[in-house]
């Protein structure tokens, strides 16, 4: 029996470390849309007439489309060249922001000697460590916000959109918060639709 609750508190510490860890998503959806309806999608050709136009896909944008279809094909939608029902979009922002952190200041605990004329002795007389308050600071880091559109080939309007920002610890988003970010993006998807 001892076992049992052994393990069993140790699943559910596992549990909540590891659903601690992930990135929060936000959805939202245009309430008088089904999303039973669209079945199949393409990309938004991004057309950039200036000179300084890139002429190739560099590795994060493609592979932001594939961890994107992978999880669009999952749900039951496939990716088609023409004529799809829905058209997907998506921004990556990366920025410099700033967090305000608190800690707790303390005074030190002293020892002071004092003499007792009485006992004509030094006695020693230990005062402990106080609350002084808070000490409010910044610190710099870096935020990166993956944001995915989902739109209407007919109308051309906002059906759906997910969100969800990360801290990274470089100055890029790697190909792992990439992956994160879309997972925690698509299991909203489901309520979503309701």
């Amino acid at each position: 029996m001892k076992n049992i609750r052994l393990y069993l508190g140790s699943l559910l510490v596992a549990f909540a470390v590891l659903t601690g860890c992930g990135t929060v998503a936000h959805v939202e959806k245009d309430p008088a849309v089904n999303l039973n309806n669209y079945r199949t999608f393409s990309w938004i050709e991004q057309k950039d007439d200036s000179k300084d136009a890139k002429t190739y896909n560099n590795f994060q944008e493609t592979f932001m489309k594939d961890v994107v279809v992978k999880e669009l094909e999952k749900i039951g939608w496939r990716h088609v060249r023409s004529n799809p029902d829905a058209l997907i979009d998506y921004d990556i922002m990366v920025e410099t922001s700033v967090q305000e952190r608190s800690e707790t200041v303390y005074s030190r605990p002293t020892v002071r000697y004092l003499y007792n004329p009485y006992t004509r002795r030094v006695n020693p007389v230990y005062y402990p460590s106080q609350y002084l308050g808070q000490n409010y600071y910044e610190v710099p880091y870096k935020s990166g916000t993956i944001t995915v559109n989902i739109v209407d080939t007919k109308s051309n309007n906002l059906i759906w959109q997910g969100w969800t920002e990360t801290e990274l610890a470089n100055k890029r988003l790697s190909q792992e918060d990439i992956q994160k970010a879309v997972k925690s993006i698509f299991k909203k998807f489901d309520v979503a639709k309701r």
